[in-house]
């Protein structure tokens, strides 16, 4: 139901009640909030647009490309796990890291999308 909440000239209630009813479809909500509060930290994103541009890299790899050291990047890897954006796997003693697709496609395509290539966010 529109209540009218402000003056304005025109009410374009079809426009209203169509984005009312796709909210209230959405059932990701706290997941895509999780992801974008991920994304907020600056090591972290850094992080996840290395993965996106390398496809996989281990924790030295990521040091050497960030300046940082192994044990920061480790830190910030674990947080991306543990919130289901990178996965991991062992080959010997390094362990690598790659992006969870799925759950990092809407988030980092709109943060890519304003960050790196300067277009509009996808609809």
């Amino acid at each position: 139901m529109i209540e009218r909440s402000c003056v304005r000239s025109k009410i374009n209630l079809p426009v209203l009640e169509g984005t009312q009813r796709h909210l209230a479809a959405l059932d990701n909500v706290p997941d895509l909030t999780r992801n974008l509060s991920l994304l907020g930290d600056p090591t972290r994103l850094r992080i996840l647009l290395s993965l996106a541009h390398a496809g996989e890299l281990c924790v030295c790899d990521l040091a050497d490309i960030l300046g940082m050291e192994t044990s920061a990047i480790s830190h910030q890897l674990r947080k991306l796990r543990d919130g289901g954006l990178v996965s991991n796997y062992r080959e010997g003693p390094t362990i690598y890291y790659r992006l969870e697709l799925e759950a990092i496609r809407d988030p980092l395509a709109v943060t890519r999308s304003l960050l790196l290539e300067g277009r509009e966010v996808p609809a």
